[in-house]
This record gives structure tokens, sequence and C-alpha cells, in this order.
């Protein structure tokens, strides 16, 4: 009897231990999420447009002087402002600047004698030893000696120059995109070598109907799509001339802080309306459940208050919302899915 006593004073004992940690589980513990503020934006039914990424700055470098290629950058290389892409034989060149040099040399020299004579010339006209007239050829010939010396220093500048300009060097940091010359070829002045793009300095260029433009702001911020990406860029301008044959416009965005590939085709938002004002939220703050759409925002007690998502609109990475959600609630953005109404959150990023 004590036996079967002991039994069952145990079975309930690791009852009560299961017991009670059955119930320590049923408590969720807190969830690690991302919250942002719901704002109050303009929103406004939007077009979509093809655009195309393009650079600032796709030139065709061309040879300043002529002669043989020596050495050209290979396609794909990344250069900064003022490396050298490519080099132009020097021989002849060097060959000049040699000339030029001694032939400043020697008028230098010329000018110098040139100018003692003309000083004796006046000391012998002071002590009326020599005429005037030998003062005039004197003067004269310095004269002529100095002209010909500034001319000889410009031939230098250019030849010192002309020899600069051997090497081909980056006007802007960008890479080389295609070799339109071969190591070996002569080239003549102004002859196309080599195609470098600025990468860095980027903008997307899109047509868009002239209907449209009233609409379109300066400084805006329209959704941008492109390789499975959606980003948000800034209008920078908006051509005011139309083409009076497809009665296009022509917009830029700006999109220098982006690692877009120049020439990647992009679809564009355009707003087609006024826009409205009304609280939005972003995408990321939607969690679909079965057929139901929810957000979750932050209580006063710091817990998760599941609300249903009165969509009206969605513009790009933005919704809008029609009740439920005021400017300023805070909305949970990352961590969402496996949330219970009413679990305590722990806020990671705000």
């Amino acid at each position: 009897m004590q036996r079967c006593t002991w039994l069952l004073s145990a079975s309930l004992a690791a009852c009560g231990l299961s017991a009670a940690a059955l119930a320590q589980d049923s408590a969720f513990p807190p969830a690690r999420v991302a919250v942002t503020v719901a704002e109050t934006r303009d929103m406004a039914p939007v077009v979509d447009v093809t655009g195309t990424v393009v650079s600032l700055n796709d030139s065709r470098i061309a040879a300043e002087i002529e002669g043989v290629l020596t050495w050209l950058a290979n396609v794909g290389d990344a250069v900064n402002a003022g490396d050298v892409i490519g080099r132009i034989d020097p021989r002849l060149i060097q060959i000049a600047l040699d000339r030029a040099r001694a032939n400043v040399a020697r008028l230098d020299s010329e000018y110098r004698y040139r100018e003692r004579q003309l000083e004796r010339t006046q000391e012998l006209t002071r002590q009326n030893v020599s005429s005037a007239t030998l003062l005039d050829e004197a003067r004269a010939r310095r004269d002529q000696a100095m002209h010909e010396l500034a001319d000889a220093r410009a031939v230098l500048a250019r030849a010192e120059g002309d020899r600069a300009r051997t090497d081909i060097r980056a006007p802007f940091s960008g890479h080389v995109t295609e070799r339109l010359a071969s190591v070996g070829e002569f080239v003549t002045v102004g002859e196309d070598v080599l195609r470098f793009v600025d990468t860095r300095r980027l903008e997307i260029a899109l047509p868009a109907p002239i209907a449209l433009t009233p609409y379109i702001q300066t400084g805006a911020t329209v959704s941008v799509r492109g390789n499975g990406t959606l980003r948000e860029h800034t209008v920078r301008t908006v051509v005011p001339v139309g083409d009076v044959v497809s009665r296009m416009v022509e917009v830029r965005l700006d999109a220098g802080d982006s690692d877009w590939l120049v020439g990647t085709p992009v679809q564009v938002s355009l707003p087609s309306a006024t826009p409205l004002r009304t609280v939005a939220v972003p995408r990321d703050a939607l969690v679909e459940r079965g057929d139901k759409t929810f957000i979750y925002r932050i209580s006063e007690q710091g817990t998760a208050e599941q609300i249903v998502a009165d969509v009206r609109s969605v513009i790009g990475l933005w919704v809008g919302i029609g009740s439920g959600i005021a400017a300023g609630d805070r909305v949970i953005v990352r961590g969402a899915e496996r949330l219970g109404p009413g679990q305590a959150v722990l806020i990671i990023d705000d």
C-alpha cells in the first residue's frame, strides 16, 4: 500500500511539472520587430512608362595628336579621372620637343646679345660718338630678337603639350566600354580610340506624354522597377520641349546614388492625376493571411495590435490606408509574419 501511494504521488508531481511547463510555453516570448511611423502623403494614380538608365558622361575619347598607338586600356577597366588609358608613340614628338628647346636656347642667347648691343649703342649716343640711326638699328634688332624668342617659346610650349598628349588620359572616372582602335594602328588628330562611360553619375531618361506634365513635379519621388528591384528616385527635370509627332517630353530622374547598370530598362510609375492627401504606410507593413490583409500597430502597452488593412491605393513603395491607422502610429514593417494579436514585441529597429 505504501509503495502504491508513493507511485501515485510521483505521478501527480510529474503531471504537475508538465502542466507548469505547458503553461509557460503557452505564453509567447516578445517578438523582435522593426517599426516605422505612418505618415500623411500625397497619393495619386500612376501610369507606367518605360525608361532607360543612362550616364551623364558617355564619351568617345579621341587622339589629340597623330602617331602609332602603343597601348590601350582593356574593355571593362575602371579608372579614375586623370589616369592614363592609352599611349601614342612619343619618339617623333620628342624630337620636335628637343629641337624646340634648342631653338629657344639659341634665340635667348641672340636676344641677350642684342640687348647688350643696344645698351652700348645708347651709351655711345649719349657721348655723341654714335648716330641716332645706329641706335634705331640696334633697337630694331633687339626687338626682332625678342619677338623671335617669344615665337620660339610658343613653339616649345606646343611641343611640350604634344608630348604630354601622347598619354591619353581619362577626363572623368568611369569604365572603358569599347576599343575603337587597336595597338599598332596609326591614328590621326580627332580619331576615336576608346569609348569611356561614367558609371557613377547616372540618370534615368524616359519619354512621358505631354498630358502628364501638370502632375510631374521637379523634386518629387517616383517608383522605379527593374531587374526585380523596386526603388524610388527623384525627378530632376522635365524637359519643357515636346516632340510634335509623338507628343512626348523627356523626363530625367536622378539615379546617381544607385547601382543601376547603364542601359538597364526600367518601369517608372508617373502620377496621372492630382494627388490626394492620405495616411500611408510602407508596403512591407502589410501581412496577408488567407483572404485578409492586416497591419500590426504598436499599442501603448508595447504589444502588437492587429488592424484590418483598409487599402485604398498602392503607389510604389507606399500604401494608402482609409481607416484604422492614423498619422504618427508606429506600425511593424519586419517581423510581423508570425505575430499573434496582443503579443509583446521587442523593437530592434525604429
